[in-house]
């Protein structure tokens, strides 16, 4: 294999336009055409679904993404200046109001570089809405 098997996992579940706009996404950034990517993803699934199955996954290490210092480091987030931008408006409820308006920060994915508004509470957990990986960000 040689896409992770973290990039494989974000393709359960998805409909056939997200799956082929992220094959093309990864077909660009891997440098793989994109029937490689469709065999890969087709080995792993039936990988998934087979009992007898044994894949060799490389699980990545958990890792924290905490900001020791105000410098940036490796491993923390990227903040954005525009957090405004990224309050999602599509749910008319009152809890989700309530949530955008705590938004006051906008991070960028460390897996995807999609901004993400996220609100000042830590240790947060946040569940990226493009790649669908979950993050940690302590400060």
């Amino acid at each position: 294999m040689r896409i992770p098997a973290t990039m494989l996992q974000q393709f359960i579940g998805m409909d056939d336009y997200e799956r082929k706009l992220t094959i093309d996404r990864l077909s660009r950034e891997l440098g793989l055409s994109i029937t490689e990517i469709e065999n890969e993803i087709r080995d792993f699934e039936q990988g998934i679904n087979s009992p007898s199955s044994k894949l060799d996954i490389d699980i990545p290490e958990k890792k924290s993404n905490f900001i020791s210092s105000e410098d940036s480091s490796e491993g923390s987030p990227e903040y954005l200046n525009d957090a405004h931008k990224y309050r999602f408006t599509y749910d008319p409820s009152r809890d989700a109001k309530e949530r955008q308006s705590k938004v006051n920060q906008a991070i960028l994915c460390p897996h995807c570089n999609v901004g993400i508004g996220i609100p000042p509470i830590r240790p947060i957990k946040v569940m990226c809405p493009s790649c669908r990986i979950e993050s940690v960000f302590e400060k």
